[in-house]
């Protein structure tokens, strides 16, 4: 085996963990890349002041995904990405209208991103 790599043992659970941290962060970046398109969507969904609450869940996903893909505090990260990832959730049904599946834009990939968090993090 390569040096080191005999070394590296990740659990399933912690694999998944970081899997969900490390998703967080392009949607985080492209919410701030795209600040005023993510601020309309935000106002729609009456999030207001709609920029305050796009930078301020940018800055929770960040510390969600730090706190997934370190270790440090992971049920800590897990509530704040459920609570993100719900807030998402809410905010696609609340434009355009309670569908399921992703491609829609539906809620399917948010809940499913969320129960995979929790489940990760907190089953014993």
């Amino acid at each position: 085996m390569p040096f080191g790599l005999s070394e590296i043992a990740v659990d399933a659970r912690t694999a998944i963990s970081i899997a969900c941290g490390l998703f967080l962060l392009p949607h985080t970046i492209g919410k701030l890349r795209n600040i005023e398109r993510a601020s309309q969507l935000f106002d729609k969904v009456g999030f207001r002041p709609a920029r305050f609450f796009v930078v301020f869940t940018a800055l929770l996903e960040l510390v969600a995904g730090f706190g997934l893909i370190s270790g440090l505090y992971p049920r800590v990260g897990t509530l704040i990405a459920a609570t993100v990832l719900v807030g998402a959730a809410y905010a696609i049904a609340r434009v355009h209208g309670l569908k399921w599946r992703w491609q829609h834009p539906g809620i399917e990939y948010m809940l499913f991103w969320t129960i995979v968090c929790v489940l990760a993090t907190f089953l014993p």
